[in-house]
């Protein structure tokens, strides 16, 4: 990896996951030069991801009126041909920021759209409640969930393992390049989910062919405060290998 500068540093917190499987042909489309999917015994999986952005910064610079906001992105799981290096390639992101889409698609080349989305988070010293909406087809939807103010750590080895614990992500660059982004951040831990609901029109946000893939898990993640380095991903030379 050619890595460049930190470009975005921030905070992604409270994080919803559910994750659904498909068609493996259907996110094959979706991938980036020399990445493959990343298959969890033998199938292709990919998640809805709903959680809170804040402390949001470009090159050390805040932008204003965007310092804490609801956000969905769906991913699928991925490697890289040339080293093996795990990661995710985002299928499609969403936020109620149009900058944020403007600058994710126009400098980035990444997967945004601008979209109505609310959020609300109410904790107490037990319990929290973290509630995201999205509005879709001129209907609104919540993502709801109640969890213990407990952390749980993500065992080795497992699906929440699997899906939690990734720290790349790969965007189709133009010229047929790959981008590839270093997400650093402290290892995220799972919190203890007392109820959950997400609604099936969730995949409604996602083109139809979408729309019958089968649901896996749920997971409800803490977060932590992020840095992103993007660079491009590079084959090895023989050099490289000395």
């Amino acid at each position: 990896m050619k890595t460049e500068k930190t470009f975005m540093t921030g905070n992604w917190e409270n994080l919803i996951i559910k994750t659904f499987s498909c068609d493996a042909a259907l996110l094959e489309k979706c991938l980036p030069r020399d990445i493959e999917l990343d298959l969890y015994q033998n199938k292709a999986l990919f998640s809805m991801v709903a959680f809170t952005f804040s402390k949001v910064k470009f090159f050390g610079f805040k932008i204003p009126l965007h310092q804490s906001f609801g956000e969905i992105n769906f991913r699928c799981y991925v490697k890289s041909k040339i080293d093996g290096t795990k990661g995710v390639v985002f299928i499609k992101e969403l936020a109620p920021k149009p900058l944020m889409a403007l600058i994710a698609n126009g400098i980035y080349n990444e997967p945004f759209y601008y979209k109505k989305i609310t959020k609300k988070i109410i904790s107490s010293a037990i319990y929290k409640d973290i509630c995201y909406s999205f509005k879709s087809q001129k209907k609104w939807y919540a993502i709801n969930t109640t969890i213990l103010n407990e952390k749980i750590k993500l065992k080795t080895n497992s699906l929440q393992e699997f899906i939690v614990d990734r720290y790349i992500a790969f965007v189709k660059g133009r010229r047929n390049t790959t981008y590839e982004y270093k997400i650093n951040h402290k290892p995220w831990q799972l919190f203890n989910i007392q109820n959950v609901s997400i609604p099936k029109e969730v995949l409604s946000l996602l083109p139809t062919k979408f729309h019958t893939a089968s649901e896996i898990a749920t997971y409800v993640v803490d977060g932590s405060a992020i840095t992103v380095e993007k660079g491009i991903l590079q084959k090895q030379t023989n050099l490289a290998l000395i």
